[in-house]
């Protein structure tokens, strides 16, 4: 190398990315063979630095009787390489640590508790490295044994690998408990320390300079075999991995350095790191309190009842820091959506097309976000009952929430206020048939500057934190740091280098930890055997992560209606980008209704360059079938496959790739047939009853490719295409153009029509589109079988949703259960606790009836004081 690695450390986000810590890094790795539905393993091999001449890598091969099935367990490997390495002479170990570990004498004490704390102090501290750690670290022995350790529930996991968050212990005696040997243990995965596109071990290898070996052909599924008539090769294929996982992880943090959990945990402590020096916090608690507006659970008033405590925070020991603050952060975790994904014009188009991107689309919206005064009353001003004008909601930075009902011109091709349903975002004209929906600033400016006409329920404006006598941005400075560091890597070690990639991946994640958990995630805690919520991140805030989806979708519904108006097409939309008949440059010159400046000058202040769009793919040719499910034949045009899996021996995007695609889309008759090897996920793996090993299983399922939907086909412009396919034989599929739904309801219920006929066929011919257009046309729509079940729902949606303030519901002195008796003594039916957790859920807004539908009763139970009742003369006939 040119550079010294030690210049990639010293950049100040991998500072803060890394942990600083000093470990003894062990990689870790197995070779197994599958025989009879189970696993044998071959070996253990483990690699570690001699701890006094890093210089030299001390192998370790451990090998079961040859296909015996044996295994041991995680204490025995870590201790053999503890004692063939000789690691106690690390002046990371106590001094008294010797070959055999300590003798009973220096730690032992009568009390059980007492001197295992004495004896955790005389620990081997190791880092366990290994990739993709789901098939090593499942190897080891557990159970069966008195007290035996089992490694598995110590484990999380996290993007793609197993981890610990905290070490854990591994203490054990001699047979005859003369000598003891202590371990204090953290797992790292090599898989949660790879950019995106080089998480093999051979792109491991190669970026730091240990090239992954190769067995000879047919060898691989046969490892026993290989071991016993080839052992010397075996070996050293066998440790070479594990050498490549310890050389990877120094390339990347320094040698014999405990590296961060994951990249993208480390990119919010470094987003933390910077956050606090920009807005003058001295610690990770003060800085929450400044970016957030969180504190410590014994800190601050008791803002939030213990039900509806958000799980980011309450998972952490958190609590909003005042009311206000407790109010905005609900507000904006329930106007969090996820990305725009839509098919605006399915069929077949054999003219030129571009997909172009939104260059960094979240880093530079997450630029654009400005803090919220949280120490100084975070609401700047409340808007209730009342339609909004632009001067409620000025700029598209305006930090504003609210949940709002909406109808938009009939001119406006692409609607930009999302109602959540049936697992979705739909775009309808009107909000019609429901009670609204939780939207952010940048949509709901968008909206106004289109002529919608919005009524605002319940509505709050920020209050902006000011920063050198202008707005404050913490994520724009940030999100800088790590730009301008990953563009000195570029310059030190080259583009497409690890440590390039590695900030790369680092500023592309920041935005995932923002929202970590806003909505609610769930996700398998094998200390406790159950199913949990994962927590917010270091920097995880419902304001700065709703604000940047919603520019995100902002940008693009701006783009996609200015194209439209200028007579362009845009025939699909993913994330941050779409697909169009118009050139990048005229894409460029669109002024997104005045939004282009505002992204131009974030794209200024984080790279100098005000462009905001790329090219991604062009093509000639574009079969388009649904959301996220497109295929061109042109070698770098688009090649996406909505789920649909390619057999293993196809190269992604190749060219057999994209006509096996095509031709299964084009013509099929219904569902197409997909099945797929998975392997055991982390709950099957780590569960205490029926745990399975990490062995594959076949999936046999079908998969629809029908047009979803989510926008309602133009009968008028419906043609039937003929598809060329790769035989040369060809196929119909009908082409149409889309328009919103009026209702969601309208969508909802063409949606089920189609998964209806997809059980016995699919939507792929005009004349199976007039099918569904028979039905849809035909069929009767929702009918409420129980109007009071349904109006006393949406009564407790409308409360739990913080639409409005039902006295006796919000009164903290009564217990939940008083509360769903009084609702009950309204004669509209009861209300179970589920309900009553479910109601607060974000996409129980999409099933809330219009607020206006819901009187007499919703007017008598708000003017109603908490501790009366009512009477008969309040239980008027609905």
């Amino acid at each position: 190398m040119s550079v010294p690695t030690t210049a990639f450390g010293e950049l100040p986000s991998v500072k803060a990315m890394g942990t600083g810590r000093a470990g003894i890094v062990v990689g870790f790795d197995t070779e197994f063979t599958t025989v009879g539905g189970a696993r044998v393993v071959d070996s253990y091999q483990l690699a570690v630095p001699d701890p006094l001449d890093p210089s030299v890598m001390v192998e370790v091969v451990i090998l079961p009787p040859l296909g015996s099935g044996a295994r041991i367990s995680l204490h025995t490997a870590l201790w053999t390489v503890a004692a063939a390495a000789e690691l106690w002479r690390s002046p990371l170990v106590p001094s008294g640590v010797g070959p055999r570990g300590v003798p009973r004498s220096v730690f032992w004490t009568d009390d059980w508790e007492e001197r295992r704390e004495a004896l955790a102090k005389l620990r081997v501290p190791l880092v366990l490295a290994c990739h993709y750690g789901a098939a090593d670290l499942t190897t080891f022995r557990s159970g069966g044994h008195s007290r035996e350790l089992d490694p598995l529930v110590r484990l999380t996991s996290a993007a793609g690998g197993l981890v610990t968050l905290l070490p854990f212990r591994s203490q054990r005696g001699n047979e005859n408990g003369h000598w003891w040997q202590s371990l204090s243990v953290t797992v790292r995965d090599t898989m949660s320390q790879a950019p995106a596109g080089k998480k093999t071990l051979a792109a491991l290898g190669e970026a730091c300079g240990v090239a992954k070996l190769d067995v000879p052909d047919g060898w691989i599924s046969r490892m026993t075999d290989y071991r016993r008539e080839h052992l010397a090769e075996f070996l050293e294929y066998g440790v070479n991995d594990a050498v490549i996982v310890v050389e990877y992880l120094a390339r990347l943090w320094g040698d014999g350095t405990v590296p961060p959990i994951t990249l993208s945990g480390g990119a919010a402590a470094a987003l933390v790191n910077s956050g606090s020096a920009y807005l003058g916090a001295s610690t990770p608690a003060e800085f929450r309190r400044l970016f957030a507006g969180l504190v410590d659970e014994d800190e601050g008033v008791e803002a939030v009842e213990e039900g509806d405590r958000l799980s980011f925070y309450a998972k952490r020991g958190r609590n909003p820091l005042d009311g206000a603050a407790a109010q905005l952060s609900s507000a904006f975790a329930r106007a969090y959506h996820g990305g725009l994904n839509s098919c605006p014009m399915p069929g077949y188009y054999p003219v030129p097309t571009v997909d172009i991107d939104a260059q960094n689309a979240y880093p530079t919206a997450m630029a654009l976000v400005r803090d919220i005064d949280w120490e100084a009353g975070a609401i700047e001003e409340v808007v209730h009952e009342r339609a909004l004008s632009v001067d409620d909601v000025p700029t598209a930075t305006t930090p504003f929430v609210g949940f709002v009902s909406f109808t938009f011109p009939t001119n406006v091709l692409h609607p930009c206020l999302p109602i959540v349903a049936d697992g979705t975002l739909i775009y309808p004209r009107t909000s019609e048939g429901v009670a609204g929906t939780w939207v952010c600033g940048p949509e709901l400016w968008l909206a106004l500057t289109l002529g919608a006409e919005v009524h605002c329920q319940i509505g709050y404006l920020g209050r902006e934190r000011q920063h050198d006598g202008g707005p404050s941005f913490s994520l724009r400075h940030g999100v800088k740091q790590l730009i301008d560091d990953r563009n000195t890597a570029k310059t030190l070690f080259g583009k497409g280098s690890l440590e390039e990639q590695t900030l790369k991946t680092g500023v592309n994640s920041i935005y995932g930890k923002t929202a970590q958990d806003v909505a609610e995630q769930r996700s398998w805690d094998a200390r406790a055997q159950e199913m949990d919520n994962v927590g917010g991140s270091a920097v995880s805030s419902p304001y700065h992560a709703a604000t940047t989806t919603s520019l995100v979708r902002a940008q693009l519904l701006a783009t996609m209606n200015q194209l439209s108006e200028n007579g362009r097409d845009v025939y699909s939309v993913t994330t941050d980008g779409f697909i169009t008949d118009a050139t990048v440059d005229e894409v460029a010159a669109l002024d997104l209704y005045g939004l282009e400046e505002v992204l131009g000058d974030a794209r200024v202040a984080l790279t100098g360059d005000p462009s905001i769009w790329e090219t991604k793919h062009a093509q000639s040719d574009l079969v388009n079938f649904t959301t996220r499910g497109n295929v061109s034949l042109d070698l770098g045009g688009v090649c996406a496959h909505n789920g649909l899996k390619a057999p293993k021996d196809i190269v992604p995007d190749s060219i057999e790739d994209r006509e096996l695609l095509l031709a299964s889309v084009v013509s099929r008759e219904g569902r197409v047939p997909n099945g797929y090897t998975r392997f055991p996920s982390f709950q099957e793996l780590s569960r205490k009853e029926d745990r399975k090993d990490f062995l594959p299983s076949r999936i046999e399922r079908s998969v629809s490719m029908d047009y979803d939907l989510k926008r309602q086909p133009v009968r008028s412009s419906m043609t039937p295409e003929m598809v060329p396919l790769p035989d040369g034989s060809v196929e119909e599929m009908a082409t149409f153009a889309t328009q919103p739904w009026e209702r969601v309801e309208d969508c909802l219920r063409a949606r089920q029509i189609a998964r209806d006929m997809a059980e016995t066929g699919c939507l792929r011919t005009v004349s199976e589109w007039h099918d569904w257009n028979v039905k849809y046309t035909h069929g009767k729509g929702r009918r409420i079988s129980t109007p009071q079940r349904a109006v006393l729902m949406s009564i407790v949606m409308a409360h739990r949703q913080g639409v409005t303030t039902i006295p006796t519901l919000a009164d903290r002195s009564l217990s939940i259960a008083e509360r769903l008796d009084w609702l009950g003594e309204w004669g509209l039916g009861t209300v179970s606790r589920g309900d009553w957790d479910n109601a607060r859920r974000p996409e129980r807004a999409s099933q809330m009836l219009p607020i206006d539908t819901l009187d007499p009763y919703l007017g008598r139970m708000t003017s109603m004081s908490s501790g009366k009742h009512p009477t008969d003369a309040d239980r008027l006939p609905y």
